[in-house]
Protein backbone atom coordinates (compact mmCIF):
# COMPACT_ATOMS: atom_id res chain seq x y z
CA UNK A 1 0.00 0.00 0.00
CA UNK A 2 1.39 3.39 -1.19
CA UNK A 3 2.49 5.67 1.94
CA UNK A 4 -0.23 8.33 2.49
CA UNK A 5 0.56 11.83 2.98
CA UNK A 6 -0.96 15.04 3.88
CA UNK A 7 0.44 18.59 3.71
CA UNK A 8 -1.07 21.15 5.42
CA UNK A 9 -1.20 24.44 2.88
CA UNK A 10 -0.77 25.07 -0.65
CA UNK A 11 2.21 27.88 -0.49
CA UNK A 12 5.35 26.81 -2.53
CA UNK A 13 6.99 24.82 -0.06
CA UNK A 14 3.65 22.44 0.16
CA UNK A 15 3.19 22.40 -3.28
CA UNK A 16 6.91 21.44 -4.06
CA UNK A 17 7.11 19.02 -1.72
CA UNK A 18 3.65 17.24 -3.04
CA UNK A 19 5.10 16.98 -5.92
CA UNK A 20 8.03 15.61 -4.92
CA UNK A 21 6.83 13.00 -2.74
CA UNK A 22 4.07 12.23 -5.12
CA UNK A 23 6.73 11.52 -8.18
CA UNK A 24 8.72 9.11 -5.22
CA UNK A 25 5.24 6.88 -5.29
CA UNK A 26 3.53 8.70 -2.16
CA UNK A 27 0.12 9.24 -2.00
CA UNK A 28 -0.45 12.94 -1.94
CA UNK A 29 -3.12 14.83 -0.53
CA UNK A 30 -2.59 19.02 -0.43
CA UNK A 31 -5.11 20.75 2.25
CA UNK A 32 -5.04 24.56 1.70
CA UNK A 33 -7.82 26.92 3.61
CA UNK A 34 -8.22 29.43 0.87
CA UNK A 35 -9.76 28.84 -2.91
CA UNK A 36 -6.67 29.37 -4.43
CA UNK A 37 -3.25 27.97 -3.90
CA UNK A 38 -0.09 30.16 -3.46
CA UNK A 39 -0.37 31.30 0.03
CA UNK A 40 1.74 34.54 0.19
CA UNK A 41 2.57 34.25 -3.49
CA UNK A 42 -0.60 34.48 -4.82
CA UNK A 43 -2.69 36.77 -6.82
CA UNK A 44 -5.58 38.99 -7.14
CA UNK A 45 -7.39 41.24 -9.81
CA UNK A 46 -9.59 44.31 -9.97
CA UNK A 47 -10.78 46.50 -12.59
CA UNK A 48 -8.80 45.04 -15.39
CA UNK A 49 -5.23 45.09 -12.64
CA UNK A 50 -3.67 41.82 -12.08
CA UNK A 51 -1.35 41.58 -8.68
CA UNK A 52 0.80 39.45 -7.34
CA UNK A 53 0.35 39.54 -3.75
CA UNK A 54 3.61 39.05 -2.18
CA UNK A 55 7.28 38.32 -3.98
CA UNK A 56 7.98 40.01 -6.96
CA UNK A 57 11.74 39.67 -7.05
CA UNK A 58 12.77 36.38 -9.19
CA UNK A 59 15.71 34.99 -6.85
CA UNK A 60 18.29 32.41 -7.35
CA UNK A 61 17.08 30.86 -10.80
CA UNK A 62 19.07 28.12 -10.66
CA UNK A 63 17.21 26.58 -8.02
CA UNK A 64 14.07 26.59 -10.23
CA UNK A 65 15.74 25.22 -12.76
CA UNK A 66 17.10 22.76 -10.23
CA UNK A 67 13.23 21.53 -9.07
CA UNK A 68 12.04 21.43 -12.83
CA UNK A 69 14.42 19.18 -13.76
CA UNK A 70 13.76 17.20 -10.52
CA UNK A 71 10.32 16.61 -11.74
CA UNK A 72 11.51 16.19 -15.73
CA UNK A 73 9.28 19.32 -16.62
CA UNK A 74 11.96 21.51 -18.90
CA UNK A 75 11.61 24.80 -17.08
CA UNK A 76 11.04 26.92 -20.44
CA UNK A 77 7.59 24.86 -20.95
CA UNK A 78 6.18 26.57 -17.50
CA UNK A 79 7.75 29.63 -17.47
CA UNK A 80 8.08 32.58 -20.10
CA UNK A 81 11.64 34.16 -18.56
CA UNK A 82 12.65 37.71 -19.24
CA UNK A 83 15.69 39.87 -18.44
CA UNK A 84 15.12 42.77 -17.24
CA UNK A 85 17.17 45.91 -19.07
CA UNK A 86 18.02 47.66 -16.61
CA UNK A 87 17.94 45.31 -13.58
CA UNK A 88 16.77 47.70 -11.35
CA UNK A 89 17.23 51.56 -10.25
CA UNK A 90 18.01 53.41 -7.09
CA UNK A 91 16.83 56.23 -5.76
CA UNK A 92 18.39 58.08 -3.01
CA UNK A 93 17.31 61.26 -1.08
CA UNK A 94 20.03 63.82 -2.79
CA UNK A 95 21.60 62.39 -4.91
CA UNK A 96 21.09 61.11 -8.46
CA UNK A 97 19.47 57.35 -9.07
CA UNK A 98 22.40 54.71 -9.89
CA UNK A 99 20.73 52.42 -12.32
CA UNK A 100 21.93 48.58 -11.91
CA UNK A 101 22.40 46.67 -15.14
CA UNK A 102 22.94 43.34 -14.76
CA UNK A 103 26.06 43.10 -16.95
CA UNK A 104 29.08 43.42 -14.54
CA UNK A 105 31.33 45.27 -16.70
CA UNK A 106 28.88 48.25 -17.29
CA UNK A 107 27.94 47.93 -13.57
CA UNK A 108 31.69 47.96 -12.34
CA UNK A 109 31.86 50.96 -14.93
CA UNK A 110 29.32 52.79 -12.61
CA UNK A 111 30.59 51.59 -9.53
CA UNK A 112 34.60 53.30 -10.75
CA UNK A 113 32.56 56.68 -11.60
CA UNK A 114 31.03 56.92 -7.98
CA UNK A 115 34.22 55.57 -5.76
CA UNK A 116 37.89 54.90 -7.04
CA UNK A 117 38.63 51.52 -6.95
CA UNK A 118 35.04 50.43 -6.39
CA UNK A 119 34.88 48.94 -10.25
CA UNK A 120 37.25 45.92 -9.30
CA UNK A 121 35.88 45.66 -5.88
CA UNK A 122 32.71 45.14 -7.73
CA UNK A 123 34.18 42.50 -9.50
CA UNK A 124 36.25 40.79 -6.65
CA UNK A 125 33.25 40.49 -4.47
CA UNK A 126 30.85 39.39 -6.99
CA UNK A 127 33.57 36.45 -7.83
CA UNK A 128 33.88 35.94 -4.04
CA UNK A 129 29.93 35.73 -3.67
CA UNK A 130 29.68 32.93 -6.31
CA UNK A 131 32.29 30.78 -4.23
CA UNK A 132 30.14 31.58 -1.44
CA UNK A 133 26.82 30.69 -3.07
CA UNK A 134 28.53 27.33 -4.27
CA UNK A 135 29.41 26.32 -1.04
CA UNK A 136 26.39 27.75 0.36
CA UNK A 137 24.25 25.77 -1.76
CA UNK A 138 25.89 22.20 -0.93
CA UNK A 139 26.81 22.83 2.75
CA UNK A 140 24.25 25.24 4.31
CA UNK A 141 21.44 24.99 2.16
CA UNK A 142 20.31 21.60 0.52
CA UNK A 143 21.31 19.66 4.16
CA UNK A 144 19.72 18.79 6.89
CA UNK A 145 23.07 18.63 8.52
CA UNK A 146 22.43 15.14 9.57
CA UNK A 147 25.62 14.04 8.17
CA UNK A 148 28.87 15.35 9.75
CA UNK A 149 30.75 14.67 6.83
CA UNK A 150 29.25 17.43 5.26
CA UNK A 151 30.70 19.87 7.28
CA UNK A 152 34.58 18.60 7.30
CA UNK A 153 35.16 17.01 3.91
CA UNK A 154 37.90 18.68 1.77
CA UNK A 155 35.90 21.82 -0.12
CA UNK A 156 34.86 23.09 3.29
CA UNK A 157 38.06 22.83 4.98
CA UNK A 158 39.63 24.38 1.43
CA UNK A 159 37.86 28.09 2.67
CA UNK A 160 38.04 27.30 6.03
CA UNK A 161 40.00 30.79 6.60
CA UNK A 162 36.96 32.30 4.83
CA UNK A 163 34.06 30.55 6.54
CA UNK A 164 34.81 32.25 10.51
CA UNK A 165 34.32 35.34 8.45
CA UNK A 166 30.92 34.16 6.74
CA UNK A 167 29.59 33.13 9.13
CA UNK A 168 30.57 35.83 12.12
CA UNK A 169 31.30 39.12 10.37
CA UNK A 170 27.83 40.83 9.46
CA UNK A 171 27.41 41.69 6.38
CA UNK A 172 27.18 45.70 6.45
CA UNK A 173 31.22 45.35 7.62
CA UNK A 174 31.74 42.76 5.13
CA UNK A 175 30.63 44.75 2.27
CA UNK A 176 32.59 47.91 3.66
CA UNK A 177 35.70 46.05 3.03
CA UNK A 178 35.04 46.37 -0.50
CA UNK A 179 33.42 49.78 -0.92
CA UNK A 180 33.28 53.27 0.97
CA UNK A 181 30.51 55.06 -0.60
CA UNK A 182 27.38 54.53 1.62
CA UNK A 183 25.15 53.97 -1.88
CA UNK A 184 27.22 51.56 -3.31
CA UNK A 185 26.79 49.38 0.09
CA UNK A 186 23.44 50.13 0.10
CA UNK A 187 22.91 48.75 -3.35
CA UNK A 188 25.27 45.36 -2.09
CA UNK A 189 23.20 45.07 1.17
CA UNK A 190 19.31 45.25 -0.31
CA UNK A 191 18.67 41.64 -0.70
CA UNK A 192 18.80 41.51 3.19
CA UNK A 193 15.65 42.81 3.21
CA UNK A 194 14.15 39.78 1.19
CA UNK A 195 15.54 37.54 3.91
CA UNK A 196 13.73 39.51 6.41
CA UNK A 197 16.92 40.98 8.09
CA UNK A 198 19.14 43.68 8.89
CA UNK A 199 22.45 43.77 7.05
CA UNK A 200 23.75 44.97 10.39
CA UNK A 201 22.88 41.74 11.65
CA UNK A 202 23.04 39.00 9.14
CA UNK A 203 25.74 36.96 8.62
CA UNK A 204 28.41 37.90 5.70
CA UNK A 205 27.34 34.36 4.23
CA UNK A 206 24.28 35.67 2.70
CA UNK A 207 26.50 37.74 0.27
CA UNK A 208 25.56 35.33 -2.14
CA UNK A 209 21.87 37.07 -2.80
CA UNK A 210 23.61 39.66 -4.38
CA UNK A 211 26.37 38.19 -6.99
CA UNK A 212 23.88 36.71 -8.68
CA UNK A 213 22.09 39.77 -10.19
CA UNK A 214 25.22 41.16 -11.08
CA UNK A 215 26.38 38.06 -12.95
CA UNK A 216 23.60 37.28 -14.64
CA UNK A 217 21.22 39.48 -14.38
CA UNK A 218 17.59 40.04 -13.21
CA UNK A 219 14.37 37.73 -14.88
CA UNK A 220 11.06 38.01 -14.22
CA UNK A 221 8.43 35.51 -15.78
CA UNK A 222 6.11 36.93 -17.94
CA UNK A 223 2.44 36.96 -16.65
CA UNK A 224 3.69 37.37 -12.98
CA UNK A 225 5.39 35.67 -10.33
CA UNK A 226 1.95 33.60 -9.86
CA UNK A 227 3.00 31.82 -12.79
CA UNK A 228 5.27 29.75 -10.89
CA UNK A 229 2.83 28.78 -8.70
CA UNK A 230 0.03 27.80 -11.37
CA UNK A 231 3.03 25.67 -13.12
CA UNK A 232 3.76 23.69 -9.69
CA UNK A 233 0.22 23.00 -9.12
CA UNK A 234 -0.26 21.67 -12.66
CA UNK A 235 2.88 19.79 -12.18
CA UNK A 236 1.51 18.31 -8.56
CA UNK A 237 -1.41 16.99 -10.07
CA UNK A 238 0.20 15.43 -13.18
CA UNK A 239 2.05 13.90 -10.35
CA UNK A 240 -1.67 12.76 -9.10
CA UNK A 241 -1.64 15.40 -6.42
CA UNK A 242 -5.09 15.58 -4.81
CA UNK A 243 -5.73 19.09 -4.09
CA UNK A 244 -8.41 20.31 -1.74
CA UNK A 245 -8.82 24.08 -1.13
CA UNK A 246 -11.40 25.52 1.28
CA UNK A 247 -10.09 23.05 3.25
CA UNK A 248 -8.66 24.29 6.58
CA UNK A 249 -6.99 22.30 9.09
CA UNK A 250 -7.90 22.54 12.58
CA UNK A 251 -5.57 19.98 14.04
CA UNK A 252 -2.62 17.43 13.99
CA UNK A 253 -3.89 14.11 14.98
CA UNK A 254 -1.22 11.75 16.78
CA UNK A 255 -1.13 8.59 18.93
CA UNK A 256 1.54 7.62 21.21
CA UNK A 257 3.78 9.78 19.82
CA UNK A 258 2.96 9.06 16.08
CA UNK A 259 1.44 11.58 13.56
CA UNK A 260 -2.23 9.97 12.62
CA UNK A 261 -3.57 12.72 10.10
CA UNK A 262 -5.67 16.27 10.57
CA UNK A 263 -8.85 17.12 11.14
CA UNK A 264 -10.56 19.75 9.34
CA UNK A 265 -12.97 22.70 10.60
CA UNK A 266 -15.44 20.95 9.25
CA UNK A 267 -15.01 17.97 11.42
CA UNK A 268 -14.23 15.98 8.40
CA UNK A 269 -10.76 13.26 9.71
CA UNK A 270 -7.92 12.19 7.06
CA UNK A 271 -5.76 9.28 8.24
CA UNK A 272 -2.27 10.11 7.20
CA UNK A 273 0.95 8.19 7.48
CA UNK A 274 2.99 11.78 7.02
CA UNK A 275 2.18 14.96 8.05
CA UNK A 276 3.88 18.29 6.49
CA UNK A 277 2.70 21.38 7.42
CA UNK A 278 3.45 24.22 5.57
CA UNK A 279 1.61 26.48 7.89
CA UNK A 280 3.26 29.19 9.71
CA UNK A 281 5.63 26.80 12.17
CA UNK A 282 4.55 28.63 15.24
CA UNK A 283 0.84 28.60 14.17
CA UNK A 284 1.60 25.10 13.60
CA UNK A 285 3.18 24.34 16.91
CA UNK A 286 0.92 25.95 18.88
CA UNK A 287 -2.57 25.75 17.27
CA UNK A 288 -2.44 22.68 15.75
CA UNK A 289 -0.67 20.58 18.64
CA UNK A 290 -1.38 19.65 21.97
CA UNK A 291 0.92 20.57 24.64
CA UNK A 292 2.59 17.23 24.79
CA UNK A 293 2.82 17.16 21.24
CA UNK A 294 4.50 20.63 20.68
CA UNK A 295 8.36 20.55 20.01
CA UNK A 296 8.65 24.60 19.78
CA UNK A 297 6.61 26.34 22.75
CA UNK A 298 5.73 29.75 23.20
CA UNK A 299 9.07 30.11 25.73
CA UNK A 300 11.17 28.72 22.52
CA UNK A 301 9.37 31.48 20.24
CA UNK A 302 10.25 34.15 22.75
CA UNK A 303 14.05 34.18 21.89
CA UNK A 304 13.78 34.09 18.64
CA UNK A 305 13.44 37.10 16.01
CA UNK A 306 10.70 37.79 13.58
CA UNK A 307 11.06 39.05 10.03
CA UNK A 308 9.36 42.52 9.71
CA UNK A 309 6.24 42.77 8.86
CA UNK A 310 4.69 45.26 5.89
CA UNK A 311 2.73 47.34 4.24
CA UNK A 312 1.60 46.41 0.57
CA UNK A 313 0.72 48.67 -1.59
CA UNK A 314 -1.42 47.77 -4.59
CA UNK A 315 -2.15 50.18 -7.20
CA UNK A 316 -3.67 50.86 -10.43
CA UNK A 317 -2.36 53.95 -11.81
CA UNK A 318 -3.94 56.22 -14.68
CA UNK A 319 -1.29 56.89 -16.89
CA UNK A 320 2.43 56.23 -17.17
CA UNK A 321 5.14 56.44 -14.63
CA UNK A 322 8.08 56.72 -16.79
CA UNK A 323 10.33 57.93 -13.68
CA UNK A 324 9.82 54.21 -11.72
CA UNK A 325 11.62 50.78 -13.42
CA UNK A 326 10.61 47.04 -13.45
CA UNK A 327 12.36 46.74 -10.07
CA UNK A 328 13.02 50.65 -8.62
CA UNK A 329 14.66 50.73 -5.10
CA UNK A 330 14.39 53.57 -2.33
CA UNK A 331 17.26 54.37 0.05
CA UNK A 332 16.99 56.66 2.88
CA UNK A 333 20.36 58.51 4.33
CA UNK A 334 19.83 56.97 7.57
CA UNK A 335 20.15 53.31 6.59
CA UNK A 336 20.95 52.26 9.69
CA UNK A 337 18.57 54.28 11.52
CA UNK A 338 16.03 52.57 9.55
CA UNK A 339 16.73 49.05 10.24
CA UNK A 340 16.91 50.07 13.77
CA UNK A 341 13.53 51.52 14.08
CA UNK A 342 11.85 48.14 12.30
CA UNK A 343 13.86 45.94 14.64
CA UNK A 344 15.04 47.51 17.78
CA UNK A 345 12.76 50.60 18.37
CA UNK A 346 9.64 49.19 16.97
CA UNK A 347 8.95 52.15 15.55
CA UNK A 348 7.73 52.96 12.09
CA UNK A 349 10.35 54.20 9.59
CA UNK A 350 9.89 57.88 8.86
CA UNK A 351 11.53 58.55 5.89
CA UNK A 352 11.46 54.42 5.06
CA UNK A 353 13.56 52.45 2.61
CA UNK A 354 10.69 51.40 -0.03
CA UNK A 355 10.49 48.48 -2.55
CA UNK A 356 8.40 49.32 -5.68
CA UNK A 357 7.67 47.22 -8.48
CA UNK A 358 6.16 48.17 -12.09
CA UNK A 359 5.13 45.08 -14.04
CA UNK A 360 3.32 46.48 -16.68
CA UNK A 361 5.98 48.11 -17.71
CA UNK A 362 7.15 44.25 -18.49
CA UNK A 363 4.02 42.43 -19.10
CA UNK A 364 1.51 44.38 -20.74
CA UNK A 365 -1.10 42.01 -19.17
CA UNK A 366 -1.15 43.19 -15.96
CA UNK A 367 -3.15 46.37 -16.43
CA UNK A 368 -5.25 47.64 -18.93
CA UNK A 369 -3.50 50.14 -21.73
CA UNK A 370 -2.24 53.67 -20.96
CA UNK A 371 -2.37 52.31 -17.43
CA UNK A 372 -0.14 50.88 -14.77
CA UNK A 373 0.27 48.33 -11.87
CA UNK A 374 2.49 49.23 -9.30
CA UNK A 375 3.35 47.48 -5.82
CA UNK A 376 5.12 49.35 -3.06
CA UNK A 377 6.48 47.56 -0.19
CA UNK A 378 7.37 49.24 3.20
CA UNK A 379 9.39 47.11 6.03
CA UNK A 380 7.48 47.77 9.11
CA UNK A 381 7.69 46.31 12.77
CA UNK A 382 7.14 42.80 13.43
CA UNK A 383 4.22 42.41 16.65
CA UNK A 384 2.23 45.74 16.20
CA UNK A 385 -0.63 46.27 16.00
CA UNK A 386 -1.91 49.06 13.15
CA UNK A 387 -5.55 50.17 12.35
CA UNK A 388 -6.88 50.50 9.07
CA UNK A 389 -7.16 54.06 9.71
CA UNK A 390 -3.71 54.73 10.43
CA UNK A 391 -2.53 51.98 8.06
CA UNK A 392 -4.21 54.54 5.39
CA UNK A 393 -2.30 57.31 7.32
CA UNK A 394 1.27 55.54 6.53
CA UNK A 395 0.23 54.91 2.92
CA UNK A 396 -0.34 58.65 2.25
CA UNK A 397 3.03 59.65 3.87
CA UNK A 398 4.92 56.52 2.32
CA UNK A 399 3.62 57.72 -1.34
CA UNK A 400 4.39 61.17 -0.57
CA UNK A 401 8.03 60.06 0.21
CA UNK A 402 7.70 58.23 -3.73
CA UNK A 403 6.88 61.09 -5.20
CA UNK A 404 9.51 63.76 -3.49
CA UNK A 405 12.22 60.81 -3.82
CA UNK A 406 11.42 60.17 -7.32
CA UNK A 407 8.78 62.61 -9.16
CA UNK A 408 6.19 59.98 -9.31
CA UNK A 409 2.98 61.64 -8.81
CA UNK A 410 0.91 58.67 -8.13
CA UNK A 411 -1.30 59.45 -5.21
CA UNK A 412 -3.58 62.06 -7.61
CA UNK A 413 -4.19 59.01 -10.32
CA UNK A 414 -5.11 56.34 -8.36
CA UNK A 415 -8.00 54.15 -10.08
CA UNK A 416 -6.86 51.24 -7.41
CA UNK A 417 -5.81 51.57 -4.51
CA UNK A 418 -5.28 48.32 -1.89
CA UNK A 419 -3.58 48.25 1.29
CA UNK A 420 -1.93 44.57 3.14
CA UNK A 421 -0.80 45.03 6.49
CA UNK A 422 0.40 43.73 9.45
CA UNK A 423 -2.69 42.68 10.85
CA UNK A 424 -3.63 41.05 7.22
CA UNK A 425 -0.66 39.24 7.86
CA UNK A 426 -1.49 38.16 11.20
CA UNK A 427 -5.41 37.21 10.60
CA UNK A 428 -4.58 35.54 6.97
CA UNK A 429 -1.89 33.93 7.34
CA UNK A 430 -1.68 33.46 10.80
CA UNK A 431 1.80 34.88 10.85
CA UNK A 432 3.92 34.81 14.04
CA UNK A 433 4.26 38.41 15.21
CA UNK A 434 2.49 39.30 11.91
CA UNK A 435 6.13 38.92 10.01
CA UNK A 436 5.43 38.77 6.18
CA UNK A 437 8.27 36.32 6.01
CA UNK A 438 8.86 34.67 9.01
CA UNK A 439 12.27 34.12 11.58
CA UNK A 440 14.81 36.26 10.35
CA UNK A 441 18.18 35.46 9.53
CA UNK A 442 20.22 36.31 12.09
CA UNK A 443 23.37 33.57 12.41
CA UNK A 444 21.83 32.13 15.69
CA UNK A 445 18.97 31.41 13.09
CA UNK A 446 20.61 30.36 9.88
CA UNK A 447 21.75 27.46 8.61
CA UNK A 448 22.31 24.70 11.25
CA UNK A 449 21.18 26.97 14.24
CA UNK A 450 17.98 27.23 12.01
CA UNK A 451 14.68 25.20 13.66
CA UNK A 452 14.49 21.93 12.00
CA UNK A 453 11.53 20.60 9.86
CA UNK A 454 10.91 17.75 11.31
CA UNK A 455 9.25 17.26 14.93
CA UNK A 456 11.43 16.27 17.44
CA UNK A 457 8.41 14.81 19.61
CA UNK A 458 5.57 13.07 17.10
CA UNK A 459 7.06 10.72 14.53
CA UNK A 460 6.27 11.46 10.83
CA UNK A 461 5.03 15.21 11.13
CA UNK A 462 7.49 17.68 9.35
CA UNK A 463 7.72 21.40 8.24
CA UNK A 464 8.27 23.12 5.02
CA UNK A 465 8.04 26.62 4.31
CA UNK A 466 10.57 29.98 5.43
CA UNK A 467 9.76 29.24 8.90
CA UNK A 468 12.09 26.41 8.93
CA UNK A 469 15.30 25.08 7.15
CA UNK A 470 16.88 26.67 4.61
CA UNK A 471 14.81 30.02 5.62
CA UNK A 472 12.48 32.84 3.79
CA UNK A 473 12.02 32.93 0.30
CA UNK A 474 10.89 31.17 -2.66
CA UNK A 475 14.24 29.50 -3.83
CA UNK A 476 14.18 28.76 -0.45
CA UNK A 477 10.69 26.90 -0.17
CA UNK A 478 11.63 24.89 -3.08
CA UNK A 479 14.92 24.08 -1.58
CA UNK A 480 12.89 22.85 1.53
CA UNK A 481 11.12 20.38 -0.33
CA UNK A 482 13.75 18.59 -1.31
CA UNK A 483 14.87 18.57 1.88
CA UNK A 484 11.69 17.17 3.15
CA UNK A 485 11.82 14.50 0.43
CA UNK A 486 15.53 13.84 1.38
CA UNK A 487 14.37 13.23 4.74
CA UNK A 488 11.59 10.90 4.10
CA UNK A 489 13.74 9.12 1.66
CA UNK A 490 16.47 8.37 4.28
CA UNK A 491 19.07 10.33 2.70
CA UNK A 492 21.56 12.00 4.43
CA UNK A 493 24.34 13.63 2.66
CA UNK A 494 24.06 17.30 1.57
CA UNK A 495 24.18 18.84 -1.26
CA UNK A 496 21.32 18.90 -4.35
CA UNK A 497 19.64 15.47 -5.44
CA UNK A 498 20.30 14.09 -8.95
CA UNK A 499 16.97 12.69 -9.11
CA UNK A 500 14.04 11.64 -7.01
CA UNK A 501 13.84 8.01 -6.76
CA UNK A 502 11.07 5.95 -4.98
CA UNK A 503 10.50 5.74 -1.60
CA UNK A 504 9.67 2.62 -0.49
CA UNK A 505 6.19 1.36 0.55
CA UNK A 506 4.67 0.42 4.09
CA UNK A 507 4.47 -2.71 4.87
Amino acid sequence: MATRCVIIGGGIGGLATASLLAKAGLEVHVYEKDSLVGGRAGRFEKDGFVFDTGPSWYLMPDVFEHFFELMDEPIGTWLDLQKLTPAYKVFYEHTEPIVVTGNLERDADTFELIEAGAGDALKHYVSRSKDIYELSLKHFLYTNFQDPRDLVNLSVLRKSLLLPTLLTKPIHSYVGSYVSDMRLKQILEYPMVFLGTSPFSAPAMYSLMSALDFDEGVFYPRGGMYTIIESIEAIARKNRVTIHTNSETQKINTANGVVTGITLTDGAQVEADIVISNADLHYTETALLDAPDRSYDEKYWQSKEPGPSALLMYLGVDGEVPELEHHSLLFVDTWQQNFEAIYADKQMPHPASIYISKISQTDTGAAPAGKENVFVLVPLPAGVDIEEVELEQLADTYLAQIETMTGADLRSRLLVRELFGPNDFRTKYYSWQSSMLGQSHLLKQSAFFRTKNVSKKVRGLYYVGGSTTPGIGLPMCLIGAELIYKRIAGDKRGGRVAHIDTIGEKS
